[in-house]
């Protein structure tokens, strides 16, 4: 009995030992498994952090997105989402910064100069344009105040109190010309941020300009023959009636200026058809030297009168693209010119050569007195006559010159002078060959 309580306690007790080992090799087993895991699991970790440290600073090459997505092992997972985030913010980025470029063309091509400033009015964005308009360098980060425009920091302390105005000013460019500027100014809501826009109008003052000497021309031109008409009229009315001889005198004064007064009406609408392209104008093939030979016998009586000889010299190959009539105004008011101006007993010389591949120079040359080189630069404008001119008592509307130049453009040709003061003119213009 009581060895069989012995055997029994001995079994019990080699159970216990047996148990106790195998819980603590497997305790044993477990840390180690735990260790290996661990180290595995900080590995993983470590290299996805450091290639999501590497997309993080923007440097975001396939390479490093390839590995994030291979080399991040049990979290595959996040380390996709991580890399198709920075594919999407990559894509983004590149997107924005096309539309950036895209938004800077647009406004460098606007022809309008663009300037952002902060709200003290320091600069933070411009276009070239700005520099260009208003001949500055170096803009960015000045303050607009201190460009050397006096009229910008004026606008800039208006528009502190207004959020928005502008102004037109002038400035002098390096060849000491002067140029035009309309200039705006408007605060953003948002930003708070000024936004300047200054715009060359140099070309709109000079049409403008324009505008007010044409009416004033016009108004010079016709009041003189309308005065002498009623000067005339008055006179007839009178006491001349019945005088025959001073009637007639009077009568053929009346008619001369009214023949001015149908002839400058019907220059100016011919010139306003030419200009706004109502003209239509058949282009054919001409033949210059026949044209020149049959023009010449049309104006043989004209020249006569001055005795004055007209030479035609071809030296030209080819035949033109115009229009016939067009052509032959545009001859007819340069040979009027110039018999007009030129000495009685001197020569006028027509004269044609090939001007490049593809288009013919005609020349008008004569042996008068010439034009300054400061009336050359006008004398194509509607209504202006030389000081010589208007000293002779050659009668001129100045809108003959004026309709040649468009004409001539309108046959797709350019039109120019050359002359020296008493040493005669040459006026040219140029024809597309057929």
């Amino acid at each position: 009995m009581g060895a069989g309580v012995l055997l029994s306690y001995s079994l019990t007790a080699n159970n216990d030992i047996s148990l106790v080992l195998i819980v603590f090799a497997l305790l044993i087993i477990a840390t180690l498994a735990s260790m290996i895991f661990a180290n595995f699991l900080y590995k993983s970790i470590s290299n996805l952090e450091a290639l999501a440290s590497k997309i993080a600073k923007g440097r975001t090459k396939k390479r490093y997105i390839k590995a994030l997505k291979e080399d991040s092992g049990e979290f595959g997972k996040v380390a996709t989402s991580i890399s198709e985030i920075s594919e999407n913010l990559k894509d983004k980025i590149n997107q924005i910064a096309k539309q950036r470029d895209q938004f800077g063309s647009v406004l460098d091509d606007l022809g309008e100069g663009i300037v952002v400033t902060d709200i003290e009015g320091n600069i933070t964005f411009e276009n070239d344009q700005f520099s260009q308009i208003l001949n500055l360098k170096n803009v960015h980060g000045q303050n607009i105040r201190d460009l050397g425009i006096k009229s910008l920091g004026y606008l800039y302390r208006r528009s502190k109190k207004r959020k928005r105005a502008d102004i037109e000013f002038e400035i002098e460019l390096n060849d000491k010309s002067n140029r035009w500027v309309l200039a705006t100014i408007n605060q953003s809501k948002t930003t708070k941020e000024y936004i300047l826009v200054v715009h060359d109008i140099t070309q709109l003052r000079s049409l403008d300009s324009m505008r007010r000497d044409f009416i004033s021309n016009l108004s010079h031109e016709l009041r003189t023959p309308v005065s002498v008409i009623r000067a005339n009229s008055e006179t007839l009315i009178d006491s001349a009636l019945e005088d025959k001889k001073q009637a007639k005198i009077f009568a053929k004064a009346i008619l001369h200026n009214a023949e001015r007064l149908t002839d400058m009406v019907s220059s100016l609408l011919d010139l306003s058809r030419i200009e706004y392209g109502e003209l239509k104008l058949n282009f054919e093939e001409i033949d210059l030297n026949a044209f020149f030979e049959n023009f010449i016998e049309s104006i043989i009586n004209l020249s006569k009168k001055k005795d004055i000889d007209i030479k035609y010299l071809p030296n030209h190959k080819g035949s033109a693209n115009g229009d016939f009539q067009a052509i032959e105004r545009i001859m007819n008011n340069l040979i009027d010119n110039a018999i007009k101006y030129s000495e009685e007993g001197s020569q006028i010389t027509i004269s044609t050569s090939n001007d490049g591949d593809d288009y013919i120079r005609v020349t008008v040359e004569d042996t008068g007195e010439g034009i300054s080189p400061e009336d050359q630069d006008h004398i194509f404008s509607r209504f202006f006559r030389t000081a010589s001119a208007r000293a002779t008592d050659n009668q001129g509307s100045g809108l003959g010159l004026a309709i040649v130049k468009h004409l001539v453009n309108n046959l797709n040709g350019e039109v120019g002078i050359e002359s020296k003061p008493k040493k005669g003119s040459i006026f040219w213009f140029t024809i597309p060959i057929f």
